[in-house]
C-alpha cells in the first residue's frame, strides 16, 4: 500500500490533491485507518494514471468522472474529438490576438520612421490600405472635443462591420477637392486604419488607399489644423506633382504622449501623387 504523500509522489500531484479527489468522488483511497490516514493500492494506480493524463489533456474534473466512471472508448475518443475543436478555437483566437501584436509593432516600426523624417517631404510607395472614415459633423468647429467622439465611431464601425481593432491607428482623411481652397478641412473626418488579414468581402464600407506613390510629410502638429494639408499642397504645386486622391493624415503620437515639449499630436500627411 502507498501512503497518500507517496502515492502524490508517483505522480508528481499535492496531497491536497488527492484529498480533493476523495472529496469529490472521483479517486478514493483503498483504505483509511482508525487514525484518518489514507493509503492506495498498486492497482490503483492506472485510474490516477488516466486520471492525470485527462487533465493534461485539458477535461474538466465533472468530464474525467463521467469518462471513467464507466469507461467507453467511444465516449472517451468523442470527447477528445471536442477537446480539439476547442483548442482548434483557442489557436485561431491566438493567431488572431498574434497579428494584433505585429500589427501594433510595425505601427510603432512607423512611428520612428516618420519621426527620423520629421518636416522632410518623402515619396515612398504603398500597397493597397484600408480605412474607415466617419465625417465631422457639418457646421461645428473641429477641435478636440469633436475630433475624438467623431474618431471612435470609426472605431466602432470597424469593429462591428469587420470585427477588427485599429492596431495600425488612425487620423483624418482631407478631400482633394477642397485642398485650394479657403478651407481645406471640409468634407474631412476622423478614419480607423483597417488591420491586415480581414477578409476582402468585409471591406465593402472600408475606403482604399491605392497601391502607389504617396507624398508625405511628417509634423507636430493636430489633423484638423488647416496648416499641415496647405503645406503639402504648396510642396505639390512648388514640385509639379498632381495629386489623384484624397489626403490622408495619419496620427502616430496623440494627447497618450504630450508633454512639456510637445502639446500637439505627431502626424503624417500622405497624398497619392502621379509620377
Amino acid at each position: 500500500m502507498y501512503t497518500i504523500s507517496e502515492m502524490a509522489s508517483i505522480f508528481g500531484v499535492s496531497r491536497q490533491t488527492l484529498i480533493y479527489y476523495d472529496k469529490i468522488g472521483l479517486f478514493a483511497p483503498a483504505e483509511v485507518n482508525e487514525k484518518g490516514y489514507r493509503f492506495y493500492s498498486p492497482t490503483q494506480i492506472p485510474l490516477m494514471r488516466l486520471i492525470c493524463m485527462l487533465r493534461d489533456l485539458g477535461v474538466d474534473l465533472d468530464e474525467i468522472m463521467r469518462l471513467t466512471s464507466s469507461y467507453d472508448v467511444a465516449e472517451m475518443a468523442n470527447k477528445l474529438r471536442e477537446r480539439v475543436s476547442e483548442l482548434d478555437d483557442q489557436i485561431a483566437a491566438l493567431e488572431k490576438e498574434r497579428n494584433n501584436v505585429q500589427e501594433r509593432l510595425s505601427f510603432y516600426s512607423d512611428v520612428s520612421y516618420w519621426k527620423a523624417r520629421q518636416g522632410v517631404p518623402t515619396l515612398k510607395a504603398f500597397p493597397n490600405r484600408y480605412v474607415i472614415v466617419e465625417p465631422f459633423p457639418g457646421d461645428v468647429a473641429i477641435d478636440r472635443s469633436v475630433l475624438h467622439p467623431t474618431l471612435m465611431r470609426a472605431v466602432a464601425r470597424l469593429r462591428e462591420t469587420m470585427g477588427a481593432r485599429p492596431m495600425r491607428g488612425w487620423g483624418t482623411m482631407l478631400q482633394r477637392s477642397y485642398f485650394h481652397s479657403d478651407n481645406p478641412i471640409l468634407g474631412a473626418g476622423p478614419f480607423a486604419v483597417v488591420p491586415e488579414g480581414v477578409e476582402a468581402k468585409k471591406l465593402g464600407q472600408a475606403q482604399c488607399l491605392p497601391e502607389g506613390v504617396y507624398l508625405c510629410i511628417s509634423r507636430w502638429g493636430m489633423p484638423y489644423n488647416p496648416a499641415g494639408i496647405r503645406e503639402a499642397v504648396s510642396y505639390l504645386d512648388a514640385h509639379n506633382l498632381t495629386p489623384i486622391g484624397n489626403a490622408y493624415d495619419f496620427c502616430y503620437m496623440d494627447a497618450t504622449s504630450y508633454n512639456e515639449e510637445h502639446q500637439e499630436d505627431f502626424c503624417c500627411i500622405q497624398i497619392p501623387v502621379a509620377l
